[in-house]
């Protein structure tokens, strides 16, 4: 029974944690942490206060201001003018304290209440309060309950902070709305088209869901007070990158959306064309140095004020589309991006580069919706498969035309104009030629007191990332962990059993042999040994497929810590 009860508190408090910040808006911060927290005990009404002075439009107030409640009819007025109420009811020391609605309470906060109700304050560091109504009379908050909060609360505080400091940032505010509202239009659109739901779900899936779970896991992990700067640049590195990578397939599915629907605007204007790829070729230089990719820029002679008239943002949208995947499928060698000019009047873009190049047979479909080079369970590269396909729209929209020539193994050559038809092509580029591990950790509430020294784990996982967040649980139990980073080493691992695998965290989607071979082949073998199926998936028929070749369990990303390590207690 109590460890029942330690892993549901485990749970609320995690999922607590998790609706802490979810906005840059401190009412809308306050809502999301409020209505998790009023699940706990039958909590009936809720509100924050902030101190004016904390607040610059305020700062020349005295008291409190009320910046979120639920139910809002509870209250009769919005502000607590008493500028002595913290010091007079936490007497300096305490952080919270639970009591009987008194009169004189109801009075200070005008909270219209049944008297005789039990009404707990929580100090919100130096910034403001938090108060917690029911009306279950003598049902006072005990200090173990109200120590339970004590960190989530802190939490709280800080990102109540940020959100007052961040409020001059009116339009940054204002763009994460529009682009949420936008993203639920575009889900809406898609929705419209059974076909094409079902292609959202199969394939977006994964690719929102993976960098989900590195910014929630890297969050987390971010709160141990024990991790190095250097640790700490680490995680906020992870989760920046991967922030971005899910920014970019928003973006994207919305332009999409809106060009389905005849929504996507065009604006065009004369600019000149080499100071635009000179800083789109600047911004990718790094990623493709830490590719090691040799990156080029080539430029026409005598262009520097060679003009077109076009749409300059579509064209740069294009470009970043198109070196991202020249980036993502090119292992080694070179990438060279520029134009050239056909008829000394139309401008001809490319980009070259030595990667792996398109299949005969992919190569009619290579601009289709949702469409990789490879899209098997066993593909080595992330994507959702919508930039080549937003290309040819937005370049068809600008009455252009884009093509590509290719060579599997060899590279590609990816061509486009935006005025005229007709195509030009170019030689294909031939090919011409450890990061440091980090240790990170996170706070265990509770999981370090499991044990599992001796035991051995094996983490099927591509993803570096993921792989590190699985081992930083795992980490905590003292249990041995081994990397393969694709479905046959795991098999091979499995088989030579030296040391003993005890248990196996298998990812769905991997290179060389999927997830769901690999299960076959490794229960063909040792039919005993647990495999516990983690993966960004979350179709009912994926996870029924799971089961049906031999796994033992199915976790989904972003994963609950607590979760894994409840599975790990079943089978270990």
């Amino acid at each position: 029974m109590y460890t029942q009860n330690l892993l549901k508190d485990i749970s609320f408090l995690y999922e607590l944690s998790l609706s802490i910040g979810q906005s840059l808006d401190k009412k809308e911060n306050c809502k999301e942490f409020l209505h998790s927290l009023m699940s706990f005990k039958n909590i009936e009404f809720g509100a924050v206060w902030v101190q004016n002075r904390a607040i610059p439009s305020n700062k020349n107030q005295e008291g409190l201001g009320l910046i979120y409640s639920h139910p809002i009819v509870k209250l009769q007025k919005t502000t607590i003018s008493n500028p002595n109420f913290i010091e007079e009811y936490f007497g300096g020391k305490n952080t919270s304290f639970s009591c009987i609605l008194t009169e004189k309470i109801s009075e200070e906060i005008g909270l219209k209440a049944e008297k005789g109700g039990v009404i707990t304050f929580f100090l919100l560091e130096d910034i403001g309060l938090l108060a917690l109504y029911s009306s279950f009379k003598k049902q006072i908050w005990t200090n173990i309950d109200q120590t339970k909060l004590k960190n989530v609360m802190s939490k709280f505080s800080v990102s109540l902070k940020a959100c007052i400091s961040h409020e001059t940032s009116v339009e940054d505010l204002i763009t994460i709305k529009e682009t949420k509202n936008q993203l639920e239009k575009a889900k809406k659109v898609a929705g419209e088209s059974e076909l094409l739901k079902s292609a959202f779900l199969s394939n977006i899936s994964h690719e929102i869901r993976t960098p989900i779970n590195a910014i929630v896991g890297f969050s987390n992990l971010l709160s141990d007070s024990d991790i190095s700067i250097t640790e700490r640049k680490n995680f906020i590195n992870n989760i920046s990158n991967n922030s971005q990578k899910l920014l970019k397939l928003i973006n994207n599915l919305i332009d999409l959306s809106k060009m389905e629907t005849n929504q996507l605007s065009i604006q065009k204007d004369t600019f000149v064309i080499n100071p635009i790829i000179t800083d789109i070729f600047k911004i990718h230089k790094a990623n493709a140095n830490k590719a090691d990719l040799d990156f080029r820029l080539t430029l026409p002679d005598n262009s520097d004020t060679f003009k077109i008239y076009s749409d300059k943002n579509k064209i740069i949208q294009i470009l970043n589309n198109l070196i991202d995947n020249a980036i993502k499928f090119t292992s080694k060698g070179t990438i060279e991006i520029g134009y050239f000019i056909e008829n000394q009047t139309t401008a001809i873009f490319y980009i070259k580069d030595t990667g792996v190049g398109i299949s005969p047979e992919k190569e009619d479909s290579v601009f289709d919706l949702f469409i990789q080079g490879e899209s098997s369970s066993t593909r080595k590269f992330e994507g959702s498969g919508i930039g080549l396909t937003l290309c040819k729209k937005i370049v068809e929209l600008l009455d252009g035309e884009i093509w590509f020539d290719t060579k599997e193994n060899i590279g590609s050559n990816f061509y486009f104009k935006v005025h005229n038809t007709g195509q030009s092509n170019l030689k294909l580029l031939r090919d011409t030629s450890n990061r440091n591990e980090y240790k990170i950790r996170i706070d265990g509430s509770g999981i370090e007191s499991i044990d599992y020294c001796g035991r051995t784990i094996l983490i099927a996982e591509d993803v570096k990332s993921n792989f590190n967040y699985l081992n930083a649980i795992i980490e905590l139990t003292h249990a041995n962990v081994i990397w393969a980073r694709n479905g046959k080493d795991a098999i091979d691992i499995c088989k030579k059993n030296d040391p003993k695998i005890d248990l196996v965290l298998m990812d769905m989607k991997m290179p060389v042999v999927g997830g769901l071979d690999a299960i076959i082949q490794i229960k063909s073998y040792n039919k005993t040994l647990p495999v516990i199926v983690q993966t960004a998936f979350t179709l009912n028929n994926e996870k029924e497929e799971c089961f049906n070749v031999g796994a033992d369990e199915f976790i989904t990303k972003p994963i609950d810590p607590h979760k894994l390590i409840e599975i790990l207690q079943k089978f270990l």
